[in-house]
């Protein structure tokens, strides 16, 4: 009788266990949150220009003169580098400028070969790239990545040698949690 009340108290144990199924996630708290009790983040973003900025707020940047010149500025924000997913925070940039391209991109050079010029069997030509004109440049990169290390994310800007004396806003958004949370923020900025 003891072995037999044995035998029920032990299976009666096993029947009652729940195995878990590993593929069942809870997402209100994932595996890899920096606080696994607290799902939310308090996401930061907040864009710099990089260069002198004035009391009111406006950035300045001198562009080089050099006639169909493009200067090369290095923007960015302090932001949040992962979500509560690991995952690096993505940011959308745009302006509200641009600029347009003339009919000759640029000149390639290629060799042609067997050519009768007396010297040697091989010759350079140079060739012009041509066929868009009127394309429209923006002035900034339209994506990037923050640094997983390090919570900044940086963008690259080429305004030409025309647009002295404009100013221009540019947009940023920042997108957390697969598309879940999103922050704008903005800034403006003199070419001079």
């Amino acid at each position: 009788m003891k072995k037999l009340l044995i035998l029920l108290v032990t299976g009666g144990m096993f029947a009652s266990c729940e195995k878990s199924n590993p593929l069942d996630l809870d997402i209100t708290h994932p595996p890899n949150s920096v606080n696994s009790l607290d799902s939310t983040l308090n996401y930061e973003f907040e864009m710099v220009g990089r260069c002198y900025q004035d009391p009111n707020g406006y950035y300045h940047l001198s562009l080089d003169t050099t006639p169909q010149q493009q200067t090369l500025h290095r923007f960015g924000a302090h932001v949040t580098n992962t979500d509560i997913w690991g995952l690096p925070t993505q940011v959308i940039w745009r302006s509200d400028a641009f600029w347009y391209l003339q009919d000759t991109l640029g000149y390639t050079y290629i060799e042609i070969g067997n050519v009768p010029t007396g010297q040697s069997p091989w010759s350079w030509e140079n060739f012009a790239v041509t066929g868009f004109e009127g394309m429209t440049v923006p002035i900034v990169n339209g994506t990037s990545h923050a640094d997983p290390n390090v919570d900044s994310v940086f963008c690259m800007m080429a305004p030409v040698t025309e647009m002295i004396g404009d100013t221009i806003t540019i947009y940023g958004k920042a997108i957390f949690e697969e598309g879940d949370i999103k922050i704008e923020d903005s800034f403006n900025i003199i070419f001079k």
